[in-house]
């Protein structure tokens, strides 16, 4: 398992416009804004728009925004008062991110969510863009809808040490996803096909993977712990891995009970950082059912001598599958004798620096023999920031 924060800004990837109209502020909003009880979404002074790795903040302006979100990844939008304190989430088409995905005018596609109301902590617009502009189909958005219960994590999370703040604006943002490890088969080779194993026989690894911003970094590793869930707590939570990175750390947690098959329960958990406590939700789901494969192929030269790796995604059923709509980021692992060689996109790399967005052909810098090859790791970033990490073997 590899843990990487790339920052080479090799690559800018386009920007889609969001825009839409809020309720005219009523006379009160002045009181509405001085309370710490905020239920009006015309209190809304800006837009924060979001997603696995990185924010932006848009004004709101005569009752009206207008944000940018990057293309080909998911977003969400939450809104905030003059105190950065948060109003409300988008919540369009039963989904509470934006998958910007299958565009109908791709790269110049205008989301207009027209006039917004506020329905709880869900900011309902008029224009459901899901279907209207992002042409996701049926099945893929039931995906979303399940999937993305990690996105319901981050809008619960947004403030998790409680000061009214938006954690993200101070650097002291807390990001929780799942990272998930299988091994799935073997590897295809020339004109050999690649072979998945019984899917009934799939054994999953699950780690949660934590991310805190720049204001939270402890002295050492030894600093950060998890516990949890809330009620039902686990004994055998223990730390993985730990880097750090140019915003922050990364901390990765598994379970131990379990032959380390363990997964984590939907919950709330404490986060302990160096001796303050932040409470996160987190939510998950079995990904078995929504499982996307990356088959590889190994193509070899004359003299026997890997020269590139092509990947073809599927279903567990062996349907096929739109990888655009779903995965942001792909890295291929060579382990080659006791080293990796990493091919494609650095690990977490953020929209604006991922300095490889290709999914399908990996070419070697300088070929390797096939002989020395002892397994390829298939490993991708979901849009939502979720990564899954695919083992497979030559026979």
């Amino acid at each position: 398992m590899l843990v990487s924060c790339s920052k080479n800004i090799d690559i800018f990837r386009s920007r889609i416009v969001i825009k839409g109209k809020l309720p005219v502020a009523s006379s009160l909003k002045g009181k509405a804004s001085e309370s710490k009880e905020v239920n009006s979404l015309s209190d809304a002074v800006s837009v924060l728009v979001f997603n696995s790795s990185n924010y932006s903040v848009f004004p709101v302006k005569n009752n009206s925004f207008s944000a940018e979100a990057y293309y080909g990844i998911a977003s969400a939008l939450s809104f905030l008062d003059t105190a950065n304190r948060l109003i409300g989430c988008l919540s369009a088409g039963g989904l509470n991110v934006l998958p910007l995905v299958s565009l109908s005018d791709g790269e110049n596609t205008l989301i207009d969510l027209s006039n917004l109301t506020l329905d709880g902590g869900m900011v309902i617009p008029a224009n459901n863009p899901i279907g209207n502009g992002i042409g996701l189909n049926d099945e893929e958005v039931n995906w979303y809808k399940e999937i993305g219960a990690y996105y319901e994590s981050i809008s619960k999370n947004i403030d998790v040490d409680n000061d009214g703040v938006v954690d993200i604006l101070v650097k002291k943002n807390i990001r929780i996803s799942t990272l998930f490890h299988t091994d799935i088969g073997i590897y295809g080779l020339n004109d050999r096909e690649p072979v998945i194993i019984d899917t009934s026989d799939i054994a999953i690894n699950y780690y949660v993977r934590i991310e805190g911003g720049k204001a939270t970094i402890p002295v050492n590793s030894e600093e950060v712990s998890l516990s949890g869930p809330l009620g039902d707590s686990y004994t055998d939570i223990v730390q993985e891995r730990y880097a750090l990175c140019p915003d922050g750390f990364i901390a990765i947690f598994k379970r131990t009970g379990l032959d380390n098959l363990a997964a984590f329960k939907k919950g709330d958990y404490t986060l302990d950082i160096s001796g303050e406590e932040y409470s996160i939700n987190y939510s998950n789901i079995c990904p078995k059912y929504f499982l996307i494969v990356a088959a590889p192929k190994i193509h070899t030269n004359s003299a026997g001598e890997i020269t590139s790796i092509s990947l073809e995604y599927q279903k567990c059923d062996g349907s096929p599958v739109n990888p655009e709509n779903f995965i942001f980021l792909v890295q291929v692992q060579l382990g080659i004798q006791n080293q990796n060689i990493s091919l494609g996109a650095g690990l977490y790399s953020t929209p604006e620096s991922n300095p490889n967005p290709e999914k399908y052909n990996f070419i070697l810098d300088a070929p390797v023999p096939l002989e020395n090859l002892e397994r390829i790791t298939i490993c991708y970033q979901d849009l939502l920031g979720n990564e899954f990490d695919q083992s497979w073997d030559p026979e």
